[in-house]
Protein backbone atom coordinates (compact mmCIF):
# COMPACT_ATOMS: atom_id res chain seq x y z
CA UNK A 1 0.00 0.00 0.00
CA UNK A 2 1.49 3.37 -0.78
CA UNK A 3 1.71 6.65 1.99
CA UNK A 4 0.79 9.77 1.30
CA UNK A 5 2.45 12.34 -1.04
CA UNK A 6 4.09 15.63 1.60
CA UNK A 7 6.12 18.33 0.83
CA UNK A 8 7.53 20.92 3.21
CA UNK A 9 7.76 24.78 2.41
CA UNK A 10 11.06 25.91 4.19
CA UNK A 11 11.30 29.22 5.77
CA UNK A 12 14.01 31.26 7.71
CA UNK A 13 11.59 33.31 9.51
CA UNK A 14 7.90 33.06 11.00
CA UNK A 15 4.77 32.43 8.57
CA UNK A 16 1.36 32.17 9.45
CA UNK A 17 -0.98 30.72 6.42
CA UNK A 18 -4.72 31.51 6.59
CA UNK A 19 -7.04 29.48 4.10
CA UNK A 20 -7.19 31.04 0.77
CA UNK A 21 -7.27 29.75 -2.97
CA UNK A 22 -6.09 32.18 -5.01
CA UNK A 23 -2.74 30.94 -5.50
CA UNK A 24 -3.71 27.31 -5.80
CA UNK A 25 -6.03 28.00 -8.19
CA UNK A 26 -3.46 29.42 -10.60
CA UNK A 27 -1.87 25.72 -10.74
CA UNK A 28 -5.59 23.90 -10.57
CA UNK A 29 -8.19 26.22 -11.23
CA UNK A 30 -11.35 24.09 -9.32
CA UNK A 31 -9.37 23.82 -6.15
CA UNK A 32 -11.93 24.18 -3.59
CA UNK A 33 -11.66 24.74 0.48
CA UNK A 34 -12.71 20.47 1.02
CA UNK A 35 -13.06 21.54 5.05
CA UNK A 36 -13.79 25.37 5.89
CA UNK A 37 -13.43 24.06 9.99
CA UNK A 38 -9.42 23.98 11.55
CA UNK A 39 -7.99 20.29 10.98
CA UNK A 40 -5.01 19.06 12.52
CA UNK A 41 -3.37 22.82 12.85
CA UNK A 42 -4.48 23.48 8.95
CA UNK A 43 -7.17 23.70 5.92
CA UNK A 44 -7.51 21.10 3.45
CA UNK A 45 -7.53 21.69 0.11
CA UNK A 46 -9.82 19.42 -2.72
CA UNK A 47 -10.13 18.60 -6.32
CA UNK A 48 -13.54 18.08 -7.28
CA UNK A 49 -13.05 16.45 -10.52
CA UNK A 50 -10.81 14.35 -8.61
CA UNK A 51 -13.67 12.46 -6.69
CA UNK A 52 -14.69 8.60 -6.22
CA UNK A 53 -14.74 7.09 -2.97
CA UNK A 54 -11.43 9.00 -1.44
CA UNK A 55 -11.42 12.03 -3.08
CA UNK A 56 -7.95 13.68 -3.49
CA UNK A 57 -7.52 15.75 -0.41
CA UNK A 58 -4.16 17.73 0.86
CA UNK A 59 -3.55 18.73 4.32
CA UNK A 60 -2.06 22.11 4.33
CA UNK A 61 -0.49 22.85 8.12
CA UNK A 62 0.25 26.16 9.76
CA UNK A 63 3.36 27.52 10.18
CA UNK A 64 5.74 25.61 12.83
CA UNK A 65 9.26 25.90 14.27
CA UNK A 66 11.44 23.85 13.22
CA UNK A 67 13.32 21.90 16.08
CA UNK A 68 17.30 20.87 15.85
CA UNK A 69 16.27 17.11 15.28
CA UNK A 70 14.52 18.26 12.29
CA UNK A 71 17.95 18.88 9.96
CA UNK A 72 16.98 17.65 6.52
CA UNK A 73 19.99 15.00 5.69
CA UNK A 74 20.81 16.95 2.47
CA UNK A 75 23.76 13.83 0.61
CA UNK A 76 21.69 13.58 -2.32
CA UNK A 77 20.71 16.82 -2.63
CA UNK A 78 23.34 17.34 -6.07
CA UNK A 79 21.90 19.99 -8.12
CA UNK A 80 21.22 23.03 -5.94
CA UNK A 81 24.35 24.34 -4.92
CA UNK A 82 23.20 26.68 -2.37
CA UNK A 83 21.40 24.15 -0.70
CA UNK A 84 23.00 23.26 2.42
CA UNK A 85 23.66 27.27 3.48
CA UNK A 86 19.55 28.34 2.64
CA UNK A 87 18.29 25.12 4.09
CA UNK A 88 20.29 25.40 7.36
CA UNK A 89 19.06 28.96 8.17
CA UNK A 90 15.72 27.27 8.27
CA UNK A 91 13.74 28.41 11.30
CA UNK A 92 9.72 27.18 10.01
CA UNK A 93 7.84 25.08 7.72
CA UNK A 94 4.34 24.23 6.31
CA UNK A 95 3.63 20.70 5.50
CA UNK A 96 1.29 19.90 2.44
CA UNK A 97 0.21 16.30 2.59
CA UNK A 98 -2.14 13.82 1.42
CA UNK A 99 -5.25 13.03 3.69
CA UNK A 100 -7.30 11.01 0.90
CA UNK A 101 -6.48 10.18 -2.56
CA UNK A 102 -3.84 7.02 -3.13
CA UNK A 103 -6.27 5.22 -4.99
CA UNK A 104 -5.72 7.47 -8.08
CA UNK A 105 -3.47 7.47 -10.41
CA UNK A 106 0.30 8.68 -9.65
CA UNK A 107 0.10 11.31 -12.16
CA UNK A 108 -3.11 13.15 -10.86
CA UNK A 109 -1.96 12.89 -7.05
CA UNK A 110 2.11 14.27 -8.23
CA UNK A 111 -0.48 17.23 -10.38
CA UNK A 112 -2.58 18.26 -7.03
CA UNK A 113 0.23 17.96 -4.85
CA UNK A 114 2.69 20.52 -6.81
CA UNK A 115 -0.48 22.56 -7.82
CA UNK A 116 -0.95 23.44 -3.85
CA UNK A 117 3.35 23.50 -3.09
CA UNK A 118 3.56 25.94 -6.08
CA UNK A 119 0.59 28.26 -5.11
CA UNK A 120 1.77 28.18 -1.70
CA UNK A 121 5.27 29.02 -2.90
CA UNK A 122 4.12 32.32 -5.20
CA UNK A 123 2.29 33.11 -2.28
CA UNK A 124 4.44 33.01 0.53
CA UNK A 125 7.84 32.91 -0.41
CA UNK A 126 9.76 29.93 1.24
CA UNK A 127 13.53 29.41 1.10
CA UNK A 128 13.18 26.33 -0.35
CA UNK A 129 10.84 23.17 -0.37
CA UNK A 130 12.12 19.44 1.31
CA UNK A 131 10.55 16.52 -0.08
CA UNK A 132 10.79 13.42 2.84
CA UNK A 133 9.96 10.94 0.47
CA UNK A 134 12.87 11.52 -1.78
CA UNK A 135 15.17 13.06 0.51
CA UNK A 136 15.38 15.79 -2.33
CA UNK A 137 15.75 20.28 -1.64
CA UNK A 138 14.50 22.10 -3.91
CA UNK A 139 14.89 26.10 -4.49
CA UNK A 140 11.08 27.40 -4.30
CA UNK A 141 11.30 28.24 -8.23
CA UNK A 142 12.35 24.53 -9.44
CA UNK A 143 11.07 24.05 -12.55
CA UNK A 144 10.09 20.07 -11.55
CA UNK A 145 8.87 19.39 -8.08
CA UNK A 146 11.37 17.03 -6.38
CA UNK A 147 9.06 14.35 -5.99
CA UNK A 148 11.89 12.03 -7.52
CA UNK A 149 15.15 11.89 -6.30
CA UNK A 150 18.41 10.29 -8.42
CA UNK A 151 20.59 9.40 -5.59
CA UNK A 152 24.08 7.79 -6.55
CA UNK A 153 26.42 5.37 -4.25
CA UNK A 154 29.15 3.45 -4.36
CA UNK A 155 28.44 -0.45 -4.13
CA UNK A 156 30.74 -3.22 -4.52
CA UNK A 157 29.00 -3.24 -8.32
CA UNK A 158 30.60 -0.20 -8.98
CA UNK A 159 28.60 2.95 -8.81
CA UNK A 160 24.70 2.67 -8.30
CA UNK A 161 22.41 5.07 -9.36
CA UNK A 162 18.37 4.42 -8.09
CA UNK A 163 15.41 6.33 -7.70
CA UNK A 164 13.98 7.66 -4.26
CA UNK A 165 10.15 8.44 -4.06
CA UNK A 166 8.21 6.05 -6.37
CA UNK A 167 7.34 3.63 -3.83
CA UNK A 168 4.37 6.24 -2.06
CA UNK A 169 2.83 6.49 -5.75
CA UNK A 170 2.41 2.81 -5.55
CA UNK A 171 5.62 1.90 -8.03
CA UNK A 172 8.26 0.39 -7.95
CA UNK A 173 11.60 2.68 -7.68
CA UNK A 174 14.08 1.84 -10.62
CA UNK A 175 17.97 0.83 -10.03
CA UNK A 176 21.01 0.47 -11.62
CA UNK A 177 24.85 -0.19 -11.96
CA UNK A 178 26.83 1.60 -14.10
CA UNK A 179 29.21 -0.48 -14.94
CA UNK A 180 31.66 1.38 -17.54
CA UNK A 181 28.44 3.68 -18.88
CA UNK A 182 28.49 7.76 -17.97
CA UNK A 183 26.67 8.52 -14.76
CA UNK A 184 25.61 11.31 -15.83
CA UNK A 185 22.97 9.48 -19.15
CA UNK A 186 22.48 7.00 -16.53
CA UNK A 187 21.31 9.72 -13.95
CA UNK A 188 18.99 11.41 -16.99
CA UNK A 189 17.76 7.83 -18.26
CA UNK A 190 16.42 6.89 -14.51
CA UNK A 191 14.51 10.53 -14.22
CA UNK A 192 12.90 10.10 -17.60
CA UNK A 193 12.05 6.52 -16.80
CA UNK A 194 10.41 7.65 -14.00
CA UNK A 195 8.38 10.45 -15.14
CA UNK A 196 6.97 7.91 -17.66
CA UNK A 197 6.04 5.24 -15.18
CA UNK A 198 4.32 8.23 -12.90
CA UNK A 199 2.18 9.31 -16.32
CA UNK A 200 1.33 5.35 -16.53
CA UNK A 201 4.03 2.80 -18.44
CA UNK A 202 3.92 0.49 -17.03
CA UNK A 203 7.52 -1.49 -16.32
CA UNK A 204 7.77 -5.28 -15.01
CA UNK A 205 10.35 -7.45 -14.16
CA UNK A 206 11.18 -9.60 -17.20
CA UNK A 207 10.53 -6.63 -19.49
CA UNK A 208 13.33 -5.54 -22.17
CA UNK A 209 13.57 -1.69 -22.50
CA UNK A 210 15.33 0.28 -24.41
CA UNK A 211 18.94 1.68 -23.47
CA UNK A 212 20.76 4.94 -23.93
CA UNK A 213 20.58 4.25 -27.72
CA UNK A 214 18.10 2.74 -29.84
CA UNK A 215 19.79 -0.21 -30.22
CA UNK A 216 20.21 -1.24 -27.00
CA UNK A 217 18.02 -3.47 -25.28
CA UNK A 218 18.28 -3.48 -21.59
CA UNK A 219 16.59 -6.11 -19.13
CA UNK A 220 14.60 -5.50 -16.02
CA UNK A 221 14.91 -7.70 -13.34
CA UNK A 222 13.48 -7.47 -9.29
CA UNK A 223 15.58 -6.26 -6.98
CA UNK A 224 17.29 -7.15 -4.78
CA UNK A 225 17.21 -3.31 -2.89
CA UNK A 226 20.98 -2.23 -3.73
CA UNK A 227 20.62 0.82 -1.84
CA UNK A 228 18.27 1.88 1.66
CA UNK A 229 15.53 2.13 2.30
CA UNK A 230 13.34 -1.29 1.87
CA UNK A 231 11.10 -0.82 -1.09
CA UNK A 232 10.09 -2.54 -3.98
CA UNK A 233 12.95 -1.90 -6.41
CA UNK A 234 13.64 -2.78 -9.95
CA UNK A 235 16.53 -3.44 -11.59
CA UNK A 236 17.51 -2.34 -15.14
CA UNK A 237 20.47 -3.81 -15.94
CA UNK A 238 22.56 -3.05 -19.04
CA UNK A 239 23.30 -5.51 -21.50
CA UNK A 240 27.57 -6.52 -21.79
CA UNK A 241 28.87 -4.47 -25.32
Amino acid sequence: MSAGLAAELCYTDAVRLRPGLAAIRRYWPSAELADGTSRGGGWVVGFPELTVADPIRLLVSVGRPVLSQDRRDLTHTRDWQDAAKVMGAVTHSVTVCEVFGTSFAPADRVRALTAVVRGLADETGPAGVWWPASALATPPDAERPGVVNVRRHTAAGGLVLDTLGLAPLGLPDLQCVCGALPPESIDAYLAATASRMIEGQALRAGDTVRGLTPHQRWRVEAGPVLAGPDRPVLTIAPAPR
